[in-house]
C-alpha cells in the first residue's frame, strides 16, 4: 500500500466518523448522513483497488480515475460550502430579527411617551416617512428639515448602528420639532437597508392604525432624493389607484443628475434581471423612493439585510399580485453619495446574493 492510498483511507474513515457524529447530534439530515457514509466507503474501495477507480472514471469519459476523484471532491466541497453558507445566512437572519425586534420595541416606547399633537387632519398626515440612517451626520438634518418644511408631520428614523453624531442629530431635531411625530429608534449594530425596512414594516404592521397612518414613504438619508417629487406621487395616486407607487429615474419626466455611465448600465441590466428572475416589469427596480399602502406593506416579507431587499419587494409584487404604478423622480448623484454608497462593487455583490438566494438558499 502506498502512502497516498493510506492517506485516502484515513481521510475516508474520518469522513465516515464525521458523518456519524453529525447525525447523532442531529446536525445533519439522513441525506447528509448517506453522503458521508457512501462517500467514505467509495473512497476506501477506490484506494484499495486502483483499477476499479480507473474503470469507474472511464465510465464517465475520464481517462484517469484520479481525475474523477478531483471533480467529485470539487462538487462535494461546493455542496458543503452552500450548506454552511445557508446556515450562516439563517443565523445572520436570526440576529437581524432580534436587532429589529428591539428597535420596534424602542420605537413604540418612544411613540407612547410623545405628547399628542392636535392639528387639522390633512392627506399629508396620512403619510409616514421612513428613513434609514447610517453615519449620515452630513445630510440627515437637511433631509429631516425638507420633509417637515414640505408639510409632513410623521417621520420614523432608524439609526442603523451609526458611529458618528447621527443619533445626536435625531435627538436635536426631536427637540426642535416638538409638534411633529418624529420617532427615533436604533439598531444596536449595523445591519443594512433590508433590516431597517424589516424594522419599519414590522412596526407599522402592528401600529399603523393606532398612528392613523395609511401610506408610508421610504426615503434615503443621503440627500439624493427630492421631497418635491411627492407632488408627482400625489398626482399619480389621484389618477390611478394602486397598492404601491415606485419612483423611477428612467421614465418620462424623470431625471438622474450626474449619474455615472457605468451606474446607468448597471441599473439597465438590473431591470432585465428583475424581469427574468422575478417576473416584474419595473423600469428602476432599485430606486428607494417609494410610497406603499399599509395594506400592501402587511403582505411584504423582507428577510434580506442588505440591498437584496429591493429584489424581495419586486418578487412579492408578483407573488401577491400587487398593483403598482411608476412615478418620475429626480435623483441627485453627489460626490458624497457616490463615495459612500454608489460603488459598482456593491452591484456585483448584490448580483451574487440574488443568484444565491434564488437558486441555492433553502
Amino acid at each position: 500500500m502506498s502512502i497516498l492510498q493510506f492517506i485516502i483511507i484515513i481521510a475516508a474513515v474520518v469522513f465516515i466518523l464525521f458523518g456519524i457524529d453529525l447525525y447523532k447530534r442531529k446536525k445533519a439530515t439522513i441525506l447528509h448522513f448517506l453522503v458521508f457514509i457512501g462517500g467514505g466507503v467509495i473512497l476506501v474501495l477506490f484506494a484499495l483497488n486502483n483499477s476499479l477507480l480507473n474503470n469507474f472514471g472511464q465510465y464517465f469519459g475520464v481517462a484517469r480515475g484520479a481525475d474523477l476523484l478531483v471533480y467529485i471532491s470539487i462538487i462535494i466541497l461546493f455542496y458543503l460550502f452552500i450548506e454552511l453558507y445557508n446556515k450562516h445566512t439563517k443565523d445572520t437572519g436570526h440576529l437581524s430579527s432580534l436587532v429589529s425586534q428591539l428597535a420596534v420595541q424602542e420605537a413604540y416606547t418612544t411613540y407612547k411617551k410623545m405628547p399628542p399633537v392636535i392639528r387639522k387632519k390633512s392627506n399629508k398626515d396620512m403619510m409616514l416617512f421612513l428613513i434609514r440612517a447610517y453615519n449620515e451626520q452630513e445630510t440627515l438634518w437637511s433631509v429631516i428639515d425638507s420633509i417637515i418644511t414640505a408639510g409632513y408631520h410623521k417621520i420614523l428614523i432608524i439609526n442603523d448602528g451609526s458611529t458618528d453624531s447621527t443619533q445626536s442629530i435625531i435627538q436635536a431635531k426631536q427637540k426642535q420639532y416638538n409638534d411633529v411625530l418624529l420617532i427615533g429608534a436604533q439598531h444596536i449594530i449595523n445591519r443594512g437597508w433590508g433590516c431597517a425596512n424589516k424594522t419599519w414594516f414590522t412596526f407599522l404592521t402592528k401600529y399603523a392604525e393606532e398612528m392613523d397612518v395609511q401610506w408610508i414613504v421610504t426615503l434615503d438619508a443621503d440627500w439624493q432624493m427630492d421631497i418635491s417629487d411627492m407632488k408627482a406621487f400625489y398626482l399619480t395616486m389621484q389618477s390611478t389607484p394602486a397598492d404601491l407607487y415606485l419612483g423611477s429615474r428612467f421614465i418620462a419626466g424623470a431625471q438622474a443628475y450626474n449619474i455615472p455611465l457605468m451606474r446607468k448600465i448597471i441599473l439597465t441590466l438590473s431591470k432585465i434581471v428583475t424581469k427574468i428572475f422575478y417576473g416584474t416589469q419595473v423600469s428602476d427596480p432599485h430606486n428607494g423612493f417609494r410610497v406603499i399602502s399599509v395594506g400592501a406593506l402587511q403582505k411584504i416579507n423582507i428577510t434580506a439585510d442588505g440591498m437584496h431587499y429591493a429584489n424581495e419587494i419586486n418578487e412579492q409584487i408578483k407573488i401577491h399580485k400587487l398593483h403598482y404604478e411608476e412615478v418620475p423622480v429626480h435623483i441627485r448623484y453627489t460626490a458624497y453619495s457616490l463615495a459612500k454608497w454608489q460603488k459598482n462593487s456593491n452591484s456585483i455583490k448584490l448580483a451574487i446574493e440574488m443568484i444565491y438566494k434564488k437558486l441555492f438558499f433553502r
